[in-house]
Order: C-alpha cells, then sequence, then structure tokens
C-alpha cells in the first residue's frame, strides 16, 4: 500500500526479522537528515508469519520524480533554524 499526500509518497516495504527484539532497530537516512526509520509492528503477533521466520513492516518517504520536498526545524547544532531540501526520491530504506 502507498499514500500520496501530492507529491509526497510513504511506501510500504516489507523485510524478514527472525525475533521480536529486531522490532525495536531503528535506521537512519544520511541523505535525509533528523529523520529516523521504524517498523509499523510493536509485537511479534502482529508479523506474517513466512517460511524463514516472521515478516515485518515499515514505511519509506519517497519523493516523486520532478518534485522536491522541503522541512524546516530547530538546530540545535547552530542554535537556529535550519532548512533542507530533499530532491526527488526514496529515503528511509533500511540497509
Amino acid at each position: 500500500m502507498d499514500l500520496h499526500f501530492n507529491f509526497l509518497i510513504m511506501a510500504t516495504r516489507y523485510v524478514s526479522i527472525q525475533s521480536e527484539s529486531d522490532l525495536t532497530e531503528r535506521w537512519t537516512d544520511s541523505n535525509c537528515p533528523s529523520f529516523e526509520w521504524e517498523y509499523n509492528e510493536q509485537d511479534i503477533s502482529e508479523c506474517l508469519i513466512v517460511d524463514d521466520g516472521y515478516q515485518a513492516s515499515y514505511e519509506t518517504l519517497e519523493v516523486e520524480v520532478g518534485n522536491e520536498m522541503s522541512f524546516t526545524y530547530l538546530c540545535e547544532e547552530t542554535k537556529g533554524v535550519k532548512t533542507y531540501t530533499l530532491s526527488a526520491g526514496e529515503y528511509g530504506v533500511k540497509p
């Protein structure tokens, strides 16, 4: 399932996990500062059972081709406001 917000898409991805402790993992994308991703499921019982264990899902952030998206936030580093712009692409793909 993909959720669309104008030129922003939240795409669902699925990965195999082995145990409930895997669900606590979080990851970042160096191309998208100040964001952190995690699995949608909070408990192993919410995961699909597959041959080699369980299947968990997460959402990525995708900016459609021909568009860009800007974020402004307070930056502790500069003690001011910082803005960054994401060009077309998918962000938050689990490494």
